[in-house]
Parts: structure tokens; C-alpha cells; sequence
């Protein structure tokens, strides 16, 4: 059994850098998270993972050293709430446009009196404990609200414009800059341009709702150029790549190094 870190690790300064993986095999994010990334992402939005491969890898990657955090497909809170049963550390929400939208991710992801989410942690408690200690009813529900984190992604004009509002409600625990999607939407859908001038502003407009509101800013960087950006302005998890991607330029690699 291991301690729950994340959290704790995040509030103390950071920054943690966290891989990807999406593919459909839990040894994949144990070599991840084995290469020395402190956290990996399970990602279920664009990914290939289901509930019971979900539950292989969050084994391979804490087997591997790191925090198991997943991004849910758009607007599966339930399968937000049963990742955080399985023993995820954080959940990644895409989309997330407003208060509104805020209110109801946390509604559905943390226990009273922040939220509504039922109760059924019994597996997660096999995986985890607490401060040295096996877990124990009480003393989970006690800690976890603290302990898993409800991140929400900011990707689209609308929710930049909400940062602050979103920041704002109790239980949102950080803001996820997602800036793919966020270049499309702000350039009216004719542009993929994650290090625009305008995804840089955006950065400034995330990092300052987070610093005013006591939340965690983090985000996906698709070059090192933005992982740069990100801890310029102080962002505590920067995640980057792809298992996929990962593969496939350890391959070229090596196959230009095999020669012939």
C-alpha cells in the first residue's frame, strides 16, 4: 500500500510533470511512470481505455512510481466518481465552460459537504492509505475531498472569460489548460496553434484566477516551449505527449540507430 501524494505534493510547490497514455495495455503506463514521470493520465476522452483495463493500469502505474490521474470523456461524471472508487488520485474534466458546469463536476466528484458523490471507496482503500495508516471509513471520508483532485479544463473562449468564476467554486481543486482546443476556439475553428500569442494571454488569465481563488494551475503542453510558459507562470502539473507518440519516436529513434 502507498501514500496518496499528489495533492499534497502539488500543494507544496511542484511542478509535476505527467505523462499520457491512452492506448489499451496497463504496461504501458507502468513503463511511463517507470521513465520517471511523477504522475500519468489515463486519458478515457480521447483514448482507448474501459473500466476494467482502467483498474490493470492504475495498479501498473502506482507499480511504476507515479500518481494515476484520468481524464473522463465530455460530461461522464459517473465515471469520474468511479475512477476516484478505483483510487485515481485526480480527475480531468473536459470542457468545462462555467460556474455552472463547475458546480455540477463537483457536485458529482466529492463527498459532503462539497458535494453529492455516493459513497463507495473499498477498493481504493486496498490500494491506498493515509499518513502511514490503513484506511478506514471515517478516516477517508474525512481526507478525501483534500486528497483527489477535480481539475477543470479550460479549452474554449467561453471559459476563459469564466477562469475566475470557475476558480471560485469550492471543490474545483485547479484549472487544466487544454491548448489545442482552446487555439481552435479562439480563432474561430481555422487554426491548431497551441502556442498562438492567444493561448499564451490565456495562460496569464489562468494562472491569475488560480493565485486569486487559492486553486492549482496545470495544462497539456504540446512542446517544451509551452511546458516553458507554464512554469514561467508558476503552473504546479504540466502533462505532455502521448503513449502513442512516445512509441513511435522511440522507434524512429532506434531504427535510425540501427542503420541500414
Amino acid at each position: 500500500m502507498r501514500e496518496l501524494g499528489l495533492a499534497r505534493r502539488l500543494a507544496s510547490g511542484g511542478p509535476v510533470v505527467c505523462g499520457w497514455s491512452g492506448l489499451s495495455d496497463p504496461l504501458i503506463g507502468e513503463a511511463i511512470a517507470a521513465a520517471g514521470f511523477e504522475a500519468v493520465c489515463v486519458d478515457c476522452q480521447h483514448g482507448h481505455q474501459g473500466l476494467e483495463m482502467l483498474k490493470a493500469t492504475l495498479l501498473g502505474i502506482v507499480a511504476g512510481g507515479a500518481a494515476p490521474v484520468m481524464r473522463i470523456p465530455l460530461d461522464d461524471v459517473a465515471l469520474g466518481a468511479r475512477a476516484l472508487d478505483l483510487g485515481f488520485e485526480a480527475v480531468i474534466a473536459p470542457m468545462v465552460n462555467s460556474r455552472a458546469d463547475a458546480e455540477h463536476l463537483v457536485d458529482a466528484l466529492k463527498y459532503p459537504p462539497l458535494g453529492n458523490r455516493s459513497w463507495g471507496p473499498a477498493r481504493m482503500m486496498h490500494v491506498w492509505n493515509h499518513d502511514g495508516a490503513t484506511l478506514d471509513a471515517n478516516t477517508w471520508l474525512g481526507a478525501a475531498n483534500g486528497l483527489q483532485l477535480v481539475l477543470a479544463m479550460i479549452e474554449t473562449g467561453a471559459a476563459v472569460e469564466a477562469a475566475g468564476d470557475i476558480a471560485a467554486v469550492e471543490g474545483i481543486d485547479g484549472l487544466f489548460i487544454g491548448p489545442a482546443d482552446l487555439s481552435i476556439s479562439l480563432s474561430g475553428g481555422t487554426a491548431v496553434d497551441p502556442q498562438g500569442a492567444d493561448v499564451v494571454a490565456a495562460m496569464d488569465t489562468v494562472a491569475e484566477a488560480c493565485a486569486t481563488h487559492g486553486k492549482l494551475a496545470t495544462g497539456y503542453a504540446q512542446s517544451g516551449e509551452i511546458a516553458a510558459n507554464y512554469r514561467a507562470r508558476g503552473f504546479r502539473l504540466i502533462a505532455g505527449g502521448t503513449d502513442y507518440g512516445y512509441i513511435r519516436e522511440g522507434a524512429r529513434a532506434k531504427r535510425a540507430e540501427l542503420g541500414g
